[in-house]
């Protein structure tokens, strides 16, 4: 049995949200079992919640977890926690692995800190169970040194650093030459990683560039400028508290230019082709592409498919000035599954230039159909 207390008149932030919801207190090294029903106070966005009150020391960090089997277990925390998340308040979704909700949190300076145990749906209902432990100290960061155009190995698990976020990382050190140019690739199977760029000063990692799922698949790619001395930092981050796993990352020169070869395609005709390490590369991305001269009529209208079943084909459509593509349309998925289809116009000469590109830079094989398509005909 739970013993409610009421909130303090400080801490009603809304009129509309009518009388205080309860505050039940919940102490260190406890854990609590509750249901969330129809009849729960609502929280601004109109989702059901419990709300408990710890009463700790300032500074005081706290691992709190929500998990349920019921549903998507959600997390607000703060000095004011509800019905809106205010002053300071972050919250968690699923840094408790799957549909659970875990985070960590420093007690603000009153010692009094809210735990709003929500529903992600304003539907959801269900049993629950809210626990409050010690944090782990942080660990130590330590620099780890780069060695240029290597692949380098590391792991983020339970003993990485964290954050204020409470997210693990890792950081990189870099020296090269002033002013050097470098591509940053970071690869994770087991976790989405995000990668960022600046430098380390005072214990403290300063971002300048980051950097999500520019590369393969929620892999990520960035390119940097090492500074007057040649130097630089890299954190590698989980993008969720739970996230654990092998990664590699590589630092070095970006890839050195390819030509552009323009293929020609025949209207009525199906063309084999493939992405790989011999086409060129969009610069930023490197995401590998071919390019093909379509030849017809002067406003003459073809539709164009591309398949694959190694990636999800992309269709772009432009005109060229040196190696760069003005792009005009494109489209990733009209075709029906993950083809892409566009319908297009051949300029006063009947030529026009096609893309074919991956979304993810995944290689290979890939179809791409060419048809004449009816002409648009003006509204009379």
């Amino acid at each position: 049995m739970r013993t409610p207390i009421l909130a303090p008149l400080g801490l009603c932030t809304s009129l509309l949200a009518g009388v205080c919801a309860a505050q039940t207190p919940i102490r260190l090294d406890q854990t609590v079992s509750g249901t969330i029903t129809s009849a729960s106070p609502k929280a601004d966005d109109g989702t059901p919640y419990d709300l408990y009150l710890y009463q700790g020391k300032a500074g005081e960090r706290l691992r709190i977890t929500m998990t349920s089997d019921a549903f998507d277990a959600y997390l607000a925390v703060g000095a004011v926690a509800a019905p809106a998340c205010q002053e300071g308040c972050v919250t968690n979704d699923d840094g408790g692995g799957g549909t659970n909700a875990a985070m960590t949190v420093t007690v603000p300076a009153g010692g009094d800190l809210q735990i709003r145990a929500n529903t992600i749906g304003a539907a959801d209902t269900g049993a629950y169970s809210l626990s409050v432990a010690a944090a782990p100290a942080p660990a130590r960061v330590t620099l780890r040194p780069v060695t240029l155009n290597r692949s380098m190995t590391g792991a983020l698990g339970e003993r990485s650093p964290r954050g204020d976020d409470d997210l693990p990382f890792d950081v990189w050190s870099v020296k090269g030459r002033a002013g050097q140019a470098v591509t940053i690739r970071l690869n994770a199977d087991a976790f989405d990683p995000m990668v960022a760029f600046g430098s380390w000063s005072d214990g403290q990692f300063l971002q300048t560039l980051s950097d999500d799922d520019s590369g393969p698949g929620s892999n990520a790619r960035l390119q940097a400028t090492l500074d007057e001395r040649g130097e630089g930092a890299v954190k590698v981050v989980g993008y969720s508290a739970d996230s654990s796993g092998d990664y590699t990352l590589a630092v070095g020169d970006p890839p050195a230019p390819r030509p552009i070869k323009v293929q020609d395609a025949v209207i009525g005709e199906s063309i084999r082709g493939r992405l790989d390490d011999t086409d060129p590369v969009t610069p930023e991305e490197e995401v590998a592409f071919d390019v093909y001269r379509i030849k017809g009529r002067p406003g003459q209208r073809v539709t164009v498919q591309m398949e694959s079943a190694a990636f999800d084909p992309v269709l772009r459509w432009g005109v060229f000035e040196g190696d760069t593509l003005l792009q005009d349309t494109s489209d990733d998925d009209s075709g029906g599954g993950s083809s892409a289809k566009l319908t297009v116009t051949l300029d006063e000469d009947g030529i026009g230039r096609l893309v074919a590109t991956s979304l993810d830079a995944t290689p290979g094989v890939y179809t791409l159909s060419l048809v004449g398509a009816a002409r648009i005909r003006d509204a009379r």
